[in-house]
């Protein structure tokens, strides 16, 4: 599903980081005046006031204050001032910036609004606390706070039941649960969702009623309570496309015609640009740019219908353009991404590439022609119809020709500092760039790194058919390859592959030694968002999952990392998921792995403890890995209480498949990481390492509703969903062709199956493919090398041997040569990363198994099969 990483790419520019590490907050915001006794300390994004005699609450009636960007300072000591008047404790964002990002249109919705946050020990003081602060904030505005409600008349002044101290239950996969104490004094969920929640057995006693509350019920943003569409200005609201900080945009209906409609919504005070101009105001603009060029330059843009407000909602209502976003038509339609694609069809989709780019820059010409630049040109705002033709939509970054502006963009899509220089249609140009670059591969941020990267892409796509130069030429415009990279060129790496693939295991290695930082206060090495929403010790996204590559790629870990992981890990063993991705089952087989084999029992042992064992299946979170990770400790150790344990949780699960998906991942997940198929995994790893082959039967049938799930179970090559509620088809490790195809290598090894042998060749394929969006492990190419090298290994084919070494070669498209060695981008690609699961410790695991072979890259326990089980060909 669609992730939001905008609050982990503010904080630097290097790596991924929290919001609260930022070290250039903006300006200090501070209350003008405080009263002696009371201390402010600095917590996160947040500065927190208190005073000595705490009032014990732990749950409440919290209240939050939202402000116009321009109103920050008055508005804040005016809080202050009441708060420190009432004897409430409060917080409030720490710096201008923070209350920026929390506020732009890429911003969390959840978050947006809450500038100030204060704690009123109970319900009557709530009261006095909100009608004294309405009464002092008469007259401000500031964006409704979604996950609350106003206090009476007042458009600053919210609230909302919850936890005045953190409670925290983990999740299996990692994240935090929020806990508040109900009405009857048991503790449940937070919900820090969108929407107004109270937790059983408690009323609002601040309640709105009358016509007011009538207005707020029908807001638009969010879903209808009704099963008729909410119908507002003359419109019905038919289908939500997506929803931004700023606002919703809709499919919709004229009331009056029955013509179908495109309708955006701005919310007041909300999606804030780093000018300070808001959504309504850049609604406005965009209606301005539409009517002019209606006027001047008619089917140009998308025909403006209406411009209207509705409570503090303001909409802009066009004509429906038909088509699909430029990036949807290229995954649906390049057959860079099919394993039966041909020369001539690959010639084909060129020639395709060649009309559309050209009507796009049709389109911006004209545009220019009528006075205006474009500015955000990236894939969401370039529709193709069924005939290919090209429409611009989405006009809210359009600016005239020669007026000062400040640029909104697309990461990827906009010109980085350095290219704008004093013609500001370089914006258009590069995007167009961008966007034939996005049609051949999108590999935008690579190149802007590292040029030299395109040789390789270049010479990759040229062995399925010649690349058109004036498409090569756009892709280059901007990023020419300067030929004195420190890598070598695709001809290079071609002649001695296996020589310059050591070289690049060699450099990765380096720089992954390079960004260890044993003090650092919240990580040892660099990760991705999850790692942040997760631990940063895990396997997926942690220390142990870069430990355990270093390892694998034969390379000694830097002073000091080892002992944090394993201090840090035993002083959080309760605290932890217990699994094997995410929790103590994965650090203690890491920790195993290196010798401390006592401490690995004791992370065993309080996964063992951990309810969530008993709820959660999967291998990444669940009781499948935690069976695994035990089967691991007992070939260290031979002590057969590790199989009793893999075996009781084996028996454990649920004896009906259908009750058993009930405890994977959610909407019916498929794959390795999140579905049945790692649960049989686990079920032939138990046959494996016992010789009691009695439950495969359960592993072959787990397997076969896998294959069940294809999306299409008679081609040549087999994909699959990531789950019901995701349509995405992939053929990845975590989930899709490349994890099924890992576990039937086992399974082949020990069961005689006729469909899963029809069904591993098949699985294989279309790991053959170079094109993927990232490198990495468990979602990229990095993902198909591993499982076709591994499954040469145990089979001796030599065909797949070849195509992991073409997928390690493919790699040097994604490389980044640092001075420290070379790098990878990590998930989505905007920042460096070193975990295992997308960023460079996947892509030295995949190295060392292709350069080195040997069993358990991935965790499994080949090594204590019996002598009859996968032995290689």
């Amino acid at each position: 599903m669609k992730k939001n990483p905008f609050a982990y790419v503010v904080a630097d520019r290097e790596f991924y980081a929290p919001l609260e590490s930022a070290t250039e907050p903006g300006d200090p915001l501070r209350p003008a005046a405080v009263p002696d006794g009371w201390e402010g300390t600095v917590s996160g994004p947040w500065t927190v006031w208190r005073r000595a005699a705490h009032h014990g609450a732990e749950d409440g009636w919290k209240v939050h204050v939202s402000a116009r960007p321009d109103r920050l300072v008055p508005v804040l000591d005016t809080v202050a001032r009441v708060c420190f008047a009432h004897a409430v404790h409060f917080k409030h964002l720490s710096g201008r910036s923070f209350h920026h990002w929390t506020h732009a249109k890429q911003a969390s919705r959840v978050q947006n609004g809450k500038f100030v946050a204060a704690y009123p020990p109970d319900a009557p003081a709530a009261r006095r606390l909100m009608e004294h602060l309405s009464a002092e904030l008469e007259g401000e505005e500031g964006p409704y706070i979604l996950t609350d409600r106003r206090f009476g008349t007042s458009r600053t002044v919210h609230y909302r039941y919850g936890a005045f101290v953190p409670r925290r239950r983990v999740r299996p996969d990692g994240t935090t649960r929020y806990l508040v104490r109900d009405g009857h004094g048991a503790l449940v969920e937070d919900r820090r969702a969108l929407g107004f929640f109270l937790p059983d057995g408690l009323t609002d006693p601040f309640r709105p009623t009358g016509p007011r509350r009538a207005a707020r019920a029908r807001r638009p943003e969010g879903s209808a309570r009704t099963d008729q569409p909410p119908t507002f200005g003359g419109f019905a609201f038919e289908e939500a496309i997506r929803f931004s900080n700023a606002g919703g945009t809709y499919r919709g209906r004229d009331v009056a015609t029955g013509r179908a409609v495109f309708i955006k919504e701005a919310r007041a005070h909300c999606g804030v640009a780093t000018d300070g101009t808001t959504a309504p105001q850049a609604l406005d603009t965009e209606w301005e740019t539409l009517c002019r060029l209606h006027r001047d330059a008619p089917g140009l843009a998308p025909r403006p219908i209406e411009r209207f407000r509705v409570w503090e909602h303001d909409f802009l209502v066009t004509e429906l353009i038909d088509g699909r976003p430029l990036s949807h038509w290229m995954s649906g339609t390049s057959p860079l991404l099919r394993v039966t694609a041909t020369r001539a069809d690959v010639l084909a989709y060129y020639e395709r590439c060649e009309r559309i780019v050209a009507a796009i820059e049709g389109a911006l010409t004209d545009l220019h022609a009528a006075g205006y630049l474009f500015v955000d040109v990236s894939p969401g705002n370039v529709l193709i119809d069924r005939d290919d033709r090209v429409r611009l939509v989405d006009f809210e970054a359009a600016r005239p020709v020669g007026s000062a502006f400040t640029p909104l963009g697309t990461p990827g899509y906009s010109p980085p500092p350095a290219l704008r220089g004093d013609d500001p249609t370089v914006y258009d140009t590069y995007g167009l760039c961008a966007l034939t670059h996005l049609l051949l591969g999108p590999l935008q941020q690579v190149a802007r790194r590292n040029p030299d990267a395109l040789t390789h892409q270049h010479a990759e796509l040229a062995r399925s058919a010649p690349v058109p130069r004036p498409l090569w030429d756009r892709v280059t415009r901007y990023h020419r390859p300067r030929g004195r990279s420190p890598l070598p060129g695709p001809e290079e790496v071609a002649a001695d592959p296996l020589t310059h693939l050591t070289a690049l295991r060699d450099g990765v290695g380096d720089a992954l030694l390079a960004m260890a930082d044993p003090a650092h206060p919240g990580r040892v090495f660099p990760t991705i968002m999850e790692g942040y929403q997760t631990n940063t010790l895990c396997v997926a996204y942690g220390t142990a999952g870069v430990v355990h590559a270093l390892s694998r790629a034969g390379r000694p870990l830097p002073e000091g990392v080892l002992h944090r992981l394993r201090e840090d890990a035993l002083g959080a063993a309760d605290a932890l998921a217990p699994g094997l991705y995410v929790g103590t089952a994965g650090i203690a087989r890491v920790l195993a792995d290196h010798g401390m084999l006592t401490e690995a029992t004791d992370l065993l042992a309080a996964a063992d403890r951990h309810p969530l064992t008993a709820d959660c299946a999967t291998l990444y979170g669940g009781s499948a890995g935690l069976a695994l990770a035990h089967l691991a400790l007992y070939g260290h150790t031979r002590d057969p209480h590790h199989v009793d344990r893999a075996l009781a949780l084996v028996h454990a699960l649920p004896r009906d498949d259908g009750a058993l998906a009930e405890r994977l991942g959610p909407d019916g997940a498929t794959g390795l990481l999140h579905g049945p198929c790692g649960v049989a995994l686990l079920l032939q790893q138990l046959a494996a390492v016992t010789g009691d082959t009695a439950h495969l039967a359960r592993g072959v049938r787990l397997l076969h509703a896998e294959l069940d799930r294809a999306t299409d179970p008679g081609a040549p090559d087999l994909t699959f969903p990531v789950s019901a509620a995701d349509s995405r088809v992939v053929a990845y490790l975590f989930s899709g062709s490349a994890g099924l195809a890992h576990t039937l290598d086992r399974y082949l090894g020990l069961v005689d199956d006729e469909r899963l042998t029809d069904a591993l060749p098949r699985l294989l394929a279309p790991l053959h493919l170079l094109t993927t969006v990232m490198p990495g492990l468990y979602q990229g190419l990095s993902g198909y090398g591993l499982v076709l090298a591994d499954h040469a290994r145990l089979t001796g084919d030599p065909v797949s041997r070849a195509a992991a070494v073409r997928a390690a070669r493919g790699l040097f498209k994604y490389a980044i040569p640092h001075e420290s060695g070379i790098r990878f981008l990590g998930d989505q690609s905007l920042r460096y990363s070193a975990d295992l699961y997308s960023g460079s410790a996947g892509v030295l695991l995949f190295l060392a198994q292709l350069l080195a072979p040997r069993p358990d890259a991935l965790l499994t326990v080949d090594a204590l099969a019996a002598p009859s089980a996968l032995t290689p060909a």
